[in-house]
């Protein structure tokens, strides 16, 4: 819009340049150490080149938003790794087409690689993605963070919108010390499934600042109400493409080989590690085959 004020060479309204300034900083907070978008609200992975392009012509040079008030996403960057963490409820209907379930999930990528992703893709399905698991791609369990009972912790409905689900969600975020050097710690926790459930998802992510490790925890908190009884649940991490996965014996360690050979270990603390198949789409909406750890 400014450049058609610009082409008819009238001063865009200085509305239009605040905005500008205000869209850029939390857009580049959800970069990676490719430089591109990671998959968040039905959205894909945009590459680095188209997302250049676009802050270059919108002439406004800021830095990534690390955290800030009203916006619903903590960045760690932690050279080199970063650390993305969804940490609000969903987006209301009439502010996103296609809203995800995906409260308190992350992704985290080291260097150029993609490590840990959600499916993401549900705004370009109908070209190379089935329009069919449009709302699949919505669902919690598309996305790296805990599923209970296979309900997502906010209901995705036909046609873009969603319903009941997380009204609250707490965050904190501190710096720590660790034995050798020190790291960032975010704690979150959202009401989700209190209602049918009667319980609390909170989550505690720790990544050292050289980037070496991060440490998860997923707790289950009651609430004191919903229905009693034993509820399953699935804490899934899907994988990025061109991860090469190895298996350990013994079920909780799984090898993760990178492209550029650098080597991760995935270390369950208690229950067995399983291997499922997931997908992932690409910036310009190509599904990828990929695979998906679940404990």
């Amino acid at each position: 819009l400014a450049a058609c004020y610009r082409a008819v060479r009238r001063d865009p309204p200085a509305a239009l340049d605040a905005m500008l300034a205000m869209l850029v900083p939390p857009l580049l907070s959800l970069t990676h150490g490719d430089g591109g978008l990671g998959s968040w609200q039905g959205g894909a992975a945009v590459p680095a080149e188209r997302l250049v392009a676009l802050v270059e012509a919108s002439g406004v040079r800021a830095r990534p938003l690390r955290e800030v008030r009203g916006w619903g996403y903590q960045r760690i960057f932690a050279r080199p790794a970063v650390l993305q963490f969804d940490a609000s409820p969903p987006p209301l209907a009439r502010h996103a087409r296609h809203g995800c379930a995906s409260t308190l999930a992350f992704e985290f990528s080291h260097g150029e690689n993609r490590l840990i992703v959600n499916c993401g893709g549900a705004a370009l399905a109908g070209g190379q993605v089935p329009v069919r698991i449009e709302t699949g791609l919505r669902a919690t369990a598309a996305h790296s963070t805990m599923v209970l009972g296979d309900a997502n912790s906010t209901a995705v409905l036909i046609n873009g919108k969603l319903g009941g689900g997380v009204n609250e969600v707490e965050i904190d975020r501190r710096m720590i010390q660790l034995e050798k050097g020190s790291a960032t710690r975010l704690e979150g926790s959202h009401d989700g499934y209190a209602p049918r459930f009667g319980l609390l998802h909170r989550r505690i992510l720790i990544l050292r600042d050289d980037g070496s490790e991060l440490r998860g925890e997923d707790l289950l908190v009651p609430s004191g109400r919903g229905k009693r009884g034993k509820v399953p649940f699935a804490i899934r991490f899907h994988l990025g493409p061109r991860v090469e996965l190895r298996l350990a014996e013994n079920a909780r360690t799984a090898g993760l080989l990178l492209p550029d050979g650098s080597y991760w270990q995935f270390v369950s603390g208690s229950e067995p590690i399983e291997v499922d198949e997931s997908l992932w789409v690409d910036g310009v909406g190509r599904p990828h085959p990929v695979q998906q750890l679940v404990i």
